[in-house]
């Protein structure tokens, strides 16, 4: 009997390939069955076409792949799918003159054998499934293990499942007291800075009106200071102006005298 037709055989690759050797090959054989350059038939190569997309959609999905792969590795639990693969590859060789029915036998068995192996996979994922769930949470066994978790966890000893659920409450609700308290703490303090911000501002501002009332207090004072001194400089002017003036009088009538007497 010969080795049964895999979907690595059907894209000419090992199974050790990987996904870069698996497309290449897909892209290539995909091309040479649609140019119309193979050796096979229109039909079949149609049809050939659609094996190998096929098998390309199962080893391009690593988890299809690993489920596949898994199949061809424990086809002993199998034993209907492997006497049904010995009767297809035996009508394989008595009908090696037609390429068509041999296609279809060979897809029709591998999508029974891949249907098998994702009902057995699946079932397989149930049974772990369940065996990590443990058992039902109400049994003595399950509380036990809860218990000892809880006292673990928080270092208080419950007496029964219902007893360490109150306490959880109760601590769950002393945290969102807790939350609610540091967050009003917060919201407080965040008042009160505000608060003194905006004490200081205004007494910088304030102080800064103070100073500059001062300033313009000052310069109001230096404005008037020189407005009485330019005033007293201008009269003091005018006084030796006048008594300047009047020296200048008494001179002439002194010398119009002095002429008159000679």
């Amino acid at each position: 009997m010969k080795q049964t037709t895999t979907y690595y055989d059907l894209l000419e690759v090992s199974s050790h390939a990987d996904l870069a050797e698996i497309t290449s090959a897909y892209l290539r054989i995909s091309r040479e069955l649609a140019s119309g350059n193979s050796p096979l038939g229109a039909t079949e190569a149609e049809f050939r076409l659609k094996l190998v997309k096929h098998a390309y959609e199962v080893l391009s999905s690593p988890s299809r792949r690993s489920d596949y792969d898994a199949g061809l590795t424990t086809r002993g639990v199998a034993p209907a799918l492997a006497d049904q693969t010995m009767h297809i590859e035996v009508a394989l060789e008595a009908t090696k003159w037609s390429p068509i029915r041999r296609l279809l036998t060979i897809i029709a068995g591998l999508m029974i054998f891949g249907m098998v192996m994702q009902i057995g996979a699946t079932y397989m994922a149930y049974q772990r499934a369940s065996a990590l769930s443990g058992s039902d949470p109400a049994s003595p066994a399950a509380e036990k293990v809860y218990l000892q978790d809880f006292y673990q966890t928080y270092g208080i000893r419950a007496a029964s499942r219902a007893e360490a659920d109150l306490l959880l409450a109760d601590m769950k609700r002393k945290e969102q007291a807790e939350r609610e308290a540091s967050q009003s703490q917060r919201l407080v303090e965040q008042q009160e800075r505000e608060q003194r911000r905006f004490e200081e501002d205004s007494r910088r501002l304030g102080a800064e009106v103070s100073a500059n009332l001062r300033q313009a207090e000052q310069e109001a004072e230096r404005a008037r200071a020189e407005e009485i001194r330019r005033k007293e400089e201008a009269e003091r002017r005018a006084k030796e102006e006048d008594l300047a003036r009047r020296q200048r009088e008494i001179e002439r009538f002194r010398g119009r005298s002095f002429s008159s007497g000679e």
